[in-house]
Order: structure tokens, then C-alpha cells, then sequence
């Protein structure tokens, strides 16, 4: 009955239709309110006092205030607070130089065009930050404005840049859109009015009315008493992908994602300078979500950063090799960045923590599933990587897959170098990457991948063996590491395809074109010293006892070791040809003081028509005779890739000091787990090896990998 009778009172009374609605909605949703207000309406004798009555009690508590009514004088611009709170936004901003040229030229070209009152959606631009999760989006749009000021010296521009109403819009971080917000344009002009509001955003979202962004800028316009078009607007919206409700949403014009995103846009074609920005999560090539237009869009880049610094003081210990391959490892992604200082952080010392395992876990448990890639195109990318094959940006990486490197490298998970001033050159993928790829979406039992380690940071294999028969890899020297990449490397090409010598060793300085049948190769040391040279004697068969079998080299499927302090080559392997011909690698830690005479180990490692290659940290300037290359200071990078820091370390530093080195440096040594790494640390210092294997007794063979 209570109803009934507020409902004939509504009807009764001059309320509009919208007012009529709004009431009944109020009352159906909070019953309980109905006979309080019966009670009091019965005692309004007149029509215009329940009227006035009702309004002022019910009707005002549900009606959104319009911000012109509310703020009839206008609001004070208030500057944003930054889009990030993490710890790399106190790390001192590394503005790149592709960006400050890319917006250099942009900016000054945008004012121009609003000058000459160009209006054209193909002429003025549309700003964006597009990459993977965590690359430093957000922190680029956030430095925008001060990027701007720097990079612009046109006194006209500068000044109205200083004077900019600067806005962000965050999605992210406790700002998403709330199930009330039906209108996505609407919601951002409500975060734009929760900038110049000390309210908390729902209190802003219920009790204002908005219908644009035209109607914030119009208060700060009315506060200053300003006309609105000599102003200077920029705008950055941040997390414009928690808008998309539908994975197609970027690719269908017709959705409210990509409607919101056009009108967002048009805010640069209005009577005032604006500079539009949006920043938008990927895990894949930008055409995978976002539809073609004709608008001009401006991508702008996100870069790899270099080891941060606070107050042009370093984050990191770089002078630790751990930490520096850690660092490493990370390949200037911002967020990894972030969580290896906050593991270092809570892991004071590093001599005594798992900061390693830990570090491992935070980014597995982030990062697993920030590759949109299938099975099929993870492979060809990993193996583009590790084979350093030579790329033309725009083509497909290989006949397998339509990825182009372009595609690729627009996710911020990769980068393209460049050969020259061409379209060639190479994907660079980080090590940290190429291990999430490798375990999330290559089979582990795949002939791939099932014979390298890329979780080095976990404790190594128990199996107490110097190479590891299975083909694992490990870092405990630098041969063994090199003969393990050269494994590996065997595996991203096909079984029994032809390559060349130029395939396989990218990235060395080669003279050599020989052409021979890949296979998969498996790794052993030789049981004795053994001359690398092929002869007569030895081109069609060749049998060497290892350590696990006795290995005809000849059957082309190993890559031996040679006993150490052999005379001759330090690793060898059957290249599988008519005319039997060997590759035979040599591995020198040469120093600045060094001499050293290629034509003389080759002679002793090779024979004429032997490929050999030597693989050094020296810079050596050499003309290579015929079937001959060499790996050194020069092109270290390029040949190594993703490996070329732990490739390095081994390289320089040697094997670890095993009375000096932390935990995770001895862990680095095969076969020394977390529990051996504790009894080193527990029982050293050791005078020599006899006295490390009396107090740990750990086998001889297995500290022979350090040095004392």
C-alpha cells in the first residue's frame, strides 16, 4: 500500500519524466525509506511543499550535480601526480634518443599544422606508447611533458608548453573503469576532474555529471579567465587496453573501445593545441589488435634502458659478476629492473640468500604468459635468435611463419639491429626472455631444446660427470660453454638440412663458403689428447674414446672435447660431406699482453681443408687464409647474442675463487648445487684442492672448476 501511495504522490506532483523515473528507481531500491517519507509528506498540506519537500530530500541525494552548476566559478588547474609509484619511478629518467628525435620533429610539426589551421585527422597526430608489460610505458608518458620542454628550443611553442594543462588519466592502479561507467569517453573527463578534486573517484564518479573532457578544461578556462582555444591541452591516457572488453574490440571500428579511441583522438582536432597521448599494454604485433586508419598515428618508441641510477649513483653493484649478469639478463626491461633491485633489497646478503631462485620465481610468476606467440612461431623466433640469422625487417623471419621482425619488435620484448643504414639486420632477443619462451612454449622433450639449460640459475644437475653426457649446459669454463653452443646451435636447424658454415657461426668474421648435412649434435670429452686434423688415415673413420662411448667422428653426430692441454684444437666435430672435412674450434684467453699467431694453431689444430675457428675476448685484426674465422672483441655481440654476458664472464674472469666467490657464483660451477655451495662456504678457506676435498669431500673432479 506504501508503495502504491508514493508512487500516486510522484505522479500526482510536477516532476519531469526523467525526475519521475529517477524517484521510482530510488524508492524500489531503498524501500525502507518509503514510510519515512510517507510520514512527513502527509504532514505537507500544499502541493508545492511536497514537491519541494521530495526534491530537496530524495531527488537531490540521486542526481548527479552538472560540474557547471557545482563550479560556478571555475577550478584551479592542479599539476598530476606521476602514472607510477614503483621503484624504478625514482630512478633517474633515461630519455632515448630515437624518442627525443621522433618527438622533436613531431611536436614541431603538430604546432605548425595548428597554426596554419589544419584540422586534418591525416595530418595531426596521434601519440602512443605501445609495447609489452612493464617496458616503461607509463614512465615515458609521465616524463611527456618535461621531454617537451627539453627537446623544444621554438621561444613561441616553448612558452605555451610551460603554461600546458597537463592531465593524466590513469586506467590502471586503482582508476579502472567501475561497472557504473557506461560511457568510456564520459570516464575519462571524470578522471580528468579527479585531478583538480581532493575526493576520492567514486564520490566523483556518483556525484557529478559530466558529458566530456571539454567540460573540465572549461572550468580551469573559467578560473583563469581564459578563452579556451589559447590554451594548451596535453593529455595522456594511461592503460588504454583495460577498456577492450572483447579481444577483437581494437580490430572492430564498430566497438566502444575503438569508438572511445577515434573521439579521444579528435580532442588534437578541435581549436585548441592538444596533444593527445595514449599508452596501451601488447603481447603481440600492434596490427594483431589494432584495426588500420587512416588516422595519423605516431608510435612512439619505448627502449631498452641502460644499468639505472638515482642521483647519478648506480642502482646496481656492477662490479659483482653476478649481479652484472643479472643485470644482463634483463636487457633494459624496466619492470625485470625493478624486481631484481627489490630482491636484492630484501636480501641483504647476497653470501647467504637464494636472491637467485627468488628473482627466478617473481619474473616466471609476471611474465609466463606475456607472449602471445603459438608454439610454432616461439620456435622460429628462438631460433632466429640463437642462429643470428641476417633478417630483413619487413619479411617474414623464415618461410614457416608471416612474423617480420617489425611485428616483432613493436611487443618491447625484442629489438631489432640494425646492419648499416639497410632493412637487414638481426633479432636480439634478452636472455631472461629467451628462457620464458624456451619453458612456456618449446616441448622440453623437443630435440630443440631438451639439451640446453636455461635455468642456470637453479641448482645444476646432481650427475657427477665433467661434460654432462646428456648435452646439458652449464658455464663451469669457457670451453665447455662454447662446445655447448655450438650444440645448440645445431638444433635450431633442421635435421639433415643443408647449411653453410656462414649459417651456423653468424656473426664471426668467416672466410669459408663450405656447405655440409646438419645434425643434432651431442656432446663428450675425449679420454685422451687427440690430434683435430684430418688425414688420410682418419677421413672415413674415426673412432675416439670418450667418456661416456667410443665416438666415430665421422658419423658427424658429436661435438668432442679434447683432453686438456692438448696440442692441437680444442674441440672438434664431424662435418658430415662427401669429402670428410672437420670443424675445429679453439678457445683463447688472451689478454692485451698476449701474442699469439693464428696461421701457427691453426696449422696445429686443422688441416687445410678443415674449417677452424678461434673464439677469443681479444681484438684481433686478422686476414683469415681459407676455411677459417674467428670470434673476438669486435663481434663478441653479434655472434653471441642473448649468451654474449655469460660468454664473458667465463671468458675474462675465469672459473670462480672458491674461498671468495658468493653462493650464487659458486652454484654457477656444474654439478655445485645450493647444498655443495653450502659446505664450500661452511668449511673454506681451503690452502689447495686436497684440502677443499678433505673438508667437504666433494669429488676432485668437481673442484678442479675452481681456482684457489
Amino acid at each position: 500500500m506504501s508503495m502504491t501511495n508514493i508512487y500516486e504522490i510522484i505522479n500526482s506532483l510536477a516532476f519531469t519524466d526523467k525526475e519521475k523515473t529517477t524517484l521510482r528507481s530510488y524508492f524500489y531500491k531503498n524501500s525502507n525509506e518509503i514510510d519515512k517519507a510517507l510520514s512527513i509528506i502527509d504532514t505537507c498540506q500544499m502541493p508545492e511543499a511536497k514537491l519541494d519537500f521530495i526534491k530537496k530530500t530524495f531527488l537531490k541525494t540521486v542526481q548527479k550535480l552538472k560540474v557547471a552548476e557545482a563550479f560556478p566559478t571555475g577550478l584551479p588547474y592542479k599539476k598530476p601526480i606521476p602514472l607510477l609509484s614503483s621503484t624504478g619511478s625514482q630512478w633517474d629518467y633515461q630519455l632515448d634518443e630515437d624518442l627525443r628525435e621522433m618527438l622533436q620533429g613531431t611536436i614541431k610539426k603538430h604546432y605548425q599544422k595548428f597554426k596554419e589551421n589544419v584540422r586534418d585527422k591525416t595530418e595531426i597526430p596521434f601519440y602512443f606508447f605501445v609495447s609489452g608489460p612493464g617496458t616503461g610505458k607509463s614512465r615515458n608518458a609521465t616524463e611527456l611533458h618535461q621531454t617537451a620542454l627539453k627537446i623544444i628550443s621554438d621561444p613561441e611553442l616553448k612558452s605555451r608548453l610551460e603554461k600546458a594543462w597537463v592531465f593524466y588519466v590513469s586506467l590502471e592502479n586503482g582508476h579502472s573503469l567501475r561497472p557504473i561507467e557506461k560511457d568510456s569517453y564520459v570516464a575519462i573527463a571524470t578522471r580528468m576532474l579527479f585531478q583538480l578534486l581532493e575526493e576520492r573517484l567514486d564520490t566523483v564518479i556518483a556525484r557529478y555529471e559530466l558529458t566530456s573532457p571539454w567540460d573540465v578544461l572549461n572550468l580551469v578556462a573559467i578560473y583563469e579567465n581564459k578563452e579556451l582555444e589559447s590554451a594548451t591541452f596535453i593529455l595522456v591516457i594511461d592503460g588504454m587496453q583495460n577498456m577492450i572488453e572483447s579481444k577483437d574490440d581494437g580490430l572492430y571500428k564498430e566497438s566502444k573501445f575503438y569508438k572511445t579511441l577515434t573521439t579521444i583522438g579528435e580532442l588534437s582536432l578541435e581549436n585548441i593545441f592538444c596533444i593527445t597521448c595514449c599508452t596501451m599494454t601488447t603481447t603481440g604485433p600492434i596490427e594483431f589488435f589494432l584495426a588500420e586508419s587512416s588516422r595519423y598515428r605516431v608510435f612512439l618508441p619505448v627502449s631498452p634502458l641502460k644499468p639505472p641510477t638515482i642521483a647519478s649513483n648506480p642502482v646496481f653493484e656492477i662490479d659483482n659478476s653476478i649481479i652484472r649478469l643479472l643485470v644482463g639478463d634483463c636487457g633494459g626491461h624496466g619492470r625485470e629492473l625493478e624486481v631484481l633491485q627489490q630482491t636484492l633489497t630484501n636480501n641483504n646478503n647476497i653470501k647467504n640468500s637464494n636472491f637467485m631462485e627468488n628473482f627466478h620465481n617473481q619474473l616466471k610468476y609476471r611474465y609466463k604468459r606475456a607472449f602471445s606467440y603459438d608454439a610454432n612461431d616461439a620456435k622460429e623466433i628462438v631460433r632466429a635468435v640463437l642462429t643470428h640469422t641476417t633478417l630483413s625487417n619487413y619479411r617474414p623471419i623464415t618461410n614457416r611463419t608471416k612474423l617480420t621482425p617489425d611485428e616483432i619488435t613493436r611487443t618491447g620484448m625484442f629489438h631489432f639491429e640494425k646492419m648499416g643504414n639497410s632493412d637487414e639486420g638481426y633479432l636480439v632477443m634478452p636472455y631472461m626472455w629467451l628462457w620464458v619462451m624456451a619453458e612456456q612454449f618449446l616441448d622440453e622433450r623437443a630435440p630443440d631444446l631438451q639439451y640446453w639449460r636455461f635455468d642456470d640459475y637453479q641448482e645444476h644437475l646432481s650427475k657427477e660427470d665433467k661434460c654432462l653426457a646428456s648435452g646439458y649446459c652449464t658455464w663451469q669454463n669457457f670451453e665447455i660453454f662454447n662446445a655447448n653452443f655450438r650444440c645448440l646451435k645445431s638444433r635450431m636447424i633442421d635435421e639433415g638440412e643443408i647449411v653453410s658454415i656462414s649459417d651456423i657461426h653468424r656473426g664471426a668474421k668467416l672466410n669459408c663458403d663450405i656447405k655440409y648435412k646438419n645434425h643434432h649434435l651431442h656432446l663428450d670429452i675425449s679420454s685422451r689428447k687427440i690430434d683435430t686434423r684430418t688425414t688420410q688415415t682418419n677421413s672415413k673413420r674415426w673412432y675416439i674414446e670418450c667418456e661416456h662411448n667410443t665416438i666415430d667422428i665421422r658419423e658427424c653426430t658429436h661435438c668432442i672435447i679434447n683432453k686438456t692441454s692438448a696440442p692441437h684444437g680444442d674441440a672438434l666435430i664431424g662435418l658430415d660431406l662427401p669429402d670428410s672435412k672437420n670443424e675445429v674450434q679453439q678457445y683463447k684467453l688472451l689478454n692485451d699482453h698476449s701474442t699469439f699467431n693464428y696461421i701457427v694453431e691453426r696449422n696445429k689444430a686443422a688441416s687445410k681443408k678443415d674449417f677452424f675457428i678461434l673464439i677469443t675476448t681479444k681484438d684481433l685484426d686478422i686476414e683469415l687464409p681459407q676455411n677459417s674465422g674467428i670470434v673476438n672483441k669486435q663481434n663478441w655481440n653479434q655472434y653471441f647474442g642473448a649468451f654474449s654476458g655469460r660468454a664473458f664472464i667465463f671468458a675474462v674472469e675465469g672459473p670462480p675463487d672458491i674461498n671468495n666467490a658468493v653462493r650464487a657464483q659458486l652454484q654457477l660451477v656444474s654439478q655445485v648445487g645450493k647444498k655443495r655451495a653450502e659446505e664450500i662456504m661452511a668449511k673454506r678457506p681451503f690452502k689447495n684442492i686436497q684440502d677443499a676435498k678433505q673438508k667437504t669431500n666433494i669429488p676432485e673432479k668437481i673442484l678442479k672448476r675452481f681456482k684457489y
